[in-house]
């Protein structure tokens, strides 16, 4: 929890979720269960509590693009600040590049709200801005047909959780304005949206245990992982958080909701969806701190055209990657090429790389050199004496073009025994 890109990206998830859940809630909700007056006593309500998501969706998310400017192009936060950092990051990275749409959809958005009978305009603007946030996360930095699959799964899960989650304080609000009118109207509405609501969360819970499903699959190299690596542990404790909203969803959906519209299962069911607000917030919580680390099954397969015999080594890090491939990868005289990128495979505007390579035990010598860069954007090192086979610690560093800060991959690259 030291780094405040955590708690940015989840508070930037939760306003998210709010405003596209609100606007989901109020055209599939709300419009359709109360009267022309009612909808509009309410629907001031509700565009009230688009816009607070709305702002804090733009604020947290100019903290984010700030923050990951500051670690990618090395300069104080300050500097990036007022002295123009941000546009490396805002205009030559994917990221910066959806930012920007995200951006442009929060205040069409916004203006839309102005005129409550364009709500189908407001719908679609609230299911792209929810559904775009899925291409800054790993579902995004997958390549090919696995990647699409993917990426289609991690929208749908960010759609059925602001339909749901991000719908939870409109319902909430809901709820307790119908036990302040105190009016049979009111009650009648209030029964009535509750169960269009509660089929909208049986909706919603489907989809989130499918794309779940499909999303530990690219994450997670196996149901090992949820006990043994730090980011399966998270994302077991996330499925725990998950089931317990799942728990009181289903008291709310087979023993509140035909009670209504006795008051007192009006208020067990606002302290209930409360309490799942809370769970979510904790989910939420955890979502940022999963993205700030590499998934446990993150594998790429090795380019075309390695030598059988090379060793080859993909390291994934937040501000970029690296492939790096030693022919031939025995004991012995080897060359190291390396290929430097953004996490969308395009090539990272590196001035300098070097390359250490740290010996299986600690007697012998580390390998530091200095990598030469060829006419195809990759880097070379010649002439490395490998001295023992077993798994070296390959590391790899980059200075940026800003000269500012390097940036340093790492990982295990297995070297055997000479024929």
């Amino acid at each position: 929890m030291a780094d405040p890109l955590i708690l940015v990206r989840g508070v930037h998830f939760a306003a998210t979720l709010l405003a596209s859940g609100t606007v989901a809630f109020t055209v599939l909700v709300a419009e359709p269960a109360g009267t022309k007056v009612q909808a509009e006593q309410f629907q001031r309500r509700l565009s009230v509590l688009t816009w607070v998501g709305l702002v804090v969706t733009i604020l947290s998310g100019a903290a984010w693009l700030v923050l990951l400017a500051s670690d990618i192009l090395g300069p104080p936060l300050v500097d990036i600040s007022l002295y123009g950092g941000i546009w490396p990051v805002l205009f030559d990275t994917r990221f910066g590049i959806v930012w920007c749409v995200r951006f442009a959809l929060t205040f069409v958005l916004g203006l839309l709200l102005l005129r409550q009978a364009l709500l189908s305009l407001q719908l679609a603007a609230a299911i792209a801005l929810a559904a775009l946030l899925a291409l800054v996360g790993h579902a995004g930095a997958t390549p090919g047909a696995v990647g699409d699959i993917h990426l289609v799964s991690d929208m749908t899960h960010l759609l059925a959780a602001a339909a749901w989650l991000g719908g939870l304080p409109a319902f909430a609000l809901m709820l307790w304005q119908a036990r302040h009118m105190a009016e049979p109207l009111w009650y009648e509405f209030a029964v009535r949206a509750t169960r269009r609501f509660s089929l909208v969360g049986v909706l919603s819970v489907s989809a989130l245990l499918a794309s779940g499903v499909v999303n530990s699959w690219n994450l997670l190299s196996g149901p090992r992982d949820l006990v043994m690596t730090d980011y399966g542990r998270l994302i077991a404790f996330k499925i725990g958080l998950f089931a317990a909203m799942v728990a009181i969803a289903t008291v709310n959906h087979f023993y509140l909701t035909p009670q209504l519209p006795a008051p007192s299962a009006q208020r067990a069911l606002q302290r209930n969806s409360l309490a799942e607000v809370c769970l979510g917030l904790c989910v939420l919580l955890f979502v940022g701190i999963l993205g700030t680390l590499p998934p446990a099954a993150h594998r790429h397969a090795a380019p075309e055209g390695i030598p059988p015999e090379a060793a080859f080594v993909h390291i994934h890090g937040q501000e970029a990657m690296a492939d790096v491939t030693i022919d031939p990868g025995r004991v012995g005289r080897v060359n190291a090429v390396i290929r430097v990128m953004r996490d969308d495979f395009s090539e990272f505007p590196a001035s300098r790389v070097s390359l250490n390579l740290d010996a299986p035990t600690p007697g012998l010598q580390p390998v530091s050199r200095a990598a030469v860069q060829q006419s195809d954007g990759t880097w070379r090192v010649d002439d490395i004496d490998l001295q023992q086979a077993g798994s070296w610690i390959v590391r790899v560093i980059v200075g940026s073009s800003s000269g500012e800060k390097s940036i340093v991959l790492d990982a295990p690259i297995v070297i055997e025994q000479e024929n």
